[in-house]
Protein backbone atom coordinates (compact mmCIF):
# COMPACT_ATOMS: atom_id res chain seq x y z
CA UNK A 1 0.00 0.00 0.00
CA UNK A 2 2.87 2.30 0.60
CA UNK A 3 4.22 1.56 -2.46
CA UNK A 4 1.48 2.55 -4.38
CA UNK A 5 1.12 5.46 -2.71
CA UNK A 6 4.51 6.76 -3.37
CA UNK A 7 4.25 6.07 -6.68
CA UNK A 8 0.82 8.20 -7.17
CA UNK A 9 2.58 11.20 -4.92
CA UNK A 10 5.19 10.76 -7.44
CA UNK A 11 3.24 10.74 -10.29
CA UNK A 12 0.88 13.57 -9.26
CA UNK A 13 3.83 16.02 -8.61
CA UNK A 14 5.29 14.51 -11.97
CA UNK A 15 2.11 16.31 -13.49
CA UNK A 16 1.86 19.28 -11.66
CA UNK A 17 5.69 19.95 -13.07
CA UNK A 18 4.81 19.12 -16.53
CA UNK A 19 1.85 21.57 -16.41
CA UNK A 20 4.03 24.23 -14.82
CA UNK A 21 6.45 23.91 -17.01
CA UNK A 22 4.71 23.91 -20.10
CA UNK A 23 1.92 26.35 -19.30
CA UNK A 24 3.86 28.99 -16.83
CA UNK A 25 7.50 28.97 -17.98
CA UNK A 26 7.36 28.48 -21.55
CA UNK A 27 9.60 24.52 -21.49
CA UNK A 28 8.85 22.67 -24.39
CA UNK A 29 6.69 19.92 -24.21
CA UNK A 30 8.71 17.71 -26.95
CA UNK A 31 12.10 18.05 -25.43
CA UNK A 32 10.68 15.99 -22.04
CA UNK A 33 11.74 13.24 -23.63
CA UNK A 34 15.50 14.50 -24.12
CA UNK A 35 15.17 15.33 -20.45
CA UNK A 36 14.06 11.85 -19.15
CA UNK A 37 16.99 10.44 -21.15
CA UNK A 38 19.45 12.92 -19.48
CA UNK A 39 18.09 12.11 -16.24
CA UNK A 40 18.76 8.17 -17.03
CA UNK A 41 22.18 8.67 -18.31
CA UNK A 42 22.35 10.53 -14.58
CA UNK A 43 20.98 7.96 -12.73
CA UNK A 44 23.19 5.46 -14.41
CA UNK A 45 26.60 7.87 -13.58
CA UNK A 46 24.96 7.34 -10.07
CA UNK A 47 24.99 4.02 -10.25
CA UNK A 48 28.08 3.56 -11.44
CA UNK A 49 30.39 5.73 -8.75
CA UNK A 50 27.64 3.85 -6.00
CA UNK A 51 29.33 0.47 -6.79
CA UNK A 52 32.93 2.01 -7.66
CA UNK A 53 32.52 2.98 -3.82
CA UNK A 54 31.69 0.42 -2.57
CA UNK A 55 33.78 -2.11 -4.46
CA UNK A 56 37.06 0.36 -3.27
CA UNK A 57 35.17 0.40 0.84
CA UNK A 58 34.98 -3.60 1.03
CA UNK A 59 38.29 -4.38 0.50
CA UNK A 60 39.71 -1.09 2.07
CA UNK A 61 37.72 -2.27 5.24
CA UNK A 62 39.66 -5.81 4.87
CA UNK A 63 43.06 -4.32 4.35
CA UNK A 64 42.48 -1.92 7.51
CA UNK A 65 41.65 -4.72 9.68
CA UNK A 66 44.40 -6.48 8.52
CA UNK A 67 47.70 -3.50 8.68
CA UNK A 68 46.09 -1.80 11.67
CA UNK A 69 44.78 -5.03 13.99
CA UNK A 70 41.72 -3.62 14.76
CA UNK A 71 38.62 -4.80 13.97
CA UNK A 72 36.82 -2.44 11.90
CA UNK A 73 33.13 -3.24 10.23
CA UNK A 74 31.71 -4.14 7.13
CA UNK A 75 28.78 -2.54 7.89
CA UNK A 76 29.99 0.84 7.69
CA UNK A 77 29.34 0.04 3.81
CA UNK A 78 25.63 -0.65 4.89
CA UNK A 79 24.91 3.44 5.16
CA UNK A 80 22.66 5.47 2.98
CA UNK A 81 25.19 7.90 3.28
CA UNK A 82 27.10 6.16 0.01
CA UNK A 83 24.03 7.05 -2.29
CA UNK A 84 23.93 10.54 -1.11
CA UNK A 85 27.47 11.10 -1.96
CA UNK A 86 27.53 8.79 -5.06
CA UNK A 87 24.52 11.02 -5.98
CA UNK A 88 26.58 14.06 -5.05
CA UNK A 89 29.39 12.55 -7.39
CA UNK A 90 27.47 11.35 -10.49
CA UNK A 91 25.77 14.73 -10.42
CA UNK A 92 29.09 16.52 -10.86
CA UNK A 93 30.09 14.13 -13.49
CA UNK A 94 27.38 14.79 -15.61
CA UNK A 95 27.71 18.18 -15.26
CA UNK A 96 31.36 18.04 -15.99
CA UNK A 97 30.43 16.07 -19.02
CA UNK A 98 27.37 18.69 -20.33
CA UNK A 99 29.79 21.57 -19.79
CA UNK A 100 32.79 19.68 -21.84
CA UNK A 101 30.47 18.65 -24.28
CA UNK A 102 29.17 22.47 -24.94
CA UNK A 103 32.47 24.03 -24.77
CA UNK A 104 34.03 21.74 -27.48
CA UNK A 105 30.64 22.55 -29.58
CA UNK A 106 30.94 26.32 -29.32
CA UNK A 107 34.96 25.82 -30.36
CA UNK A 108 33.93 23.69 -33.12
CA UNK A 109 31.67 26.34 -33.91
CA UNK A 110 34.20 28.97 -33.56
CA UNK A 111 36.79 27.09 -35.81
CA UNK A 112 34.21 27.16 -39.02
CA UNK A 113 33.62 30.76 -38.41
CA UNK A 114 30.29 30.56 -37.16
CA UNK A 115 30.43 32.42 -33.64
CA UNK A 116 31.75 36.00 -33.13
Amino acid sequence: MIGIFMLALAGLTSVGAYLLGARRLGLRPARLGAAVGKTLETVGAVLIFLVANLVVAVPLVVALRAVTGTFVSVYVTDDTAWLGLSLLQGLAFQWWREASRKKAGALALEERGNLG
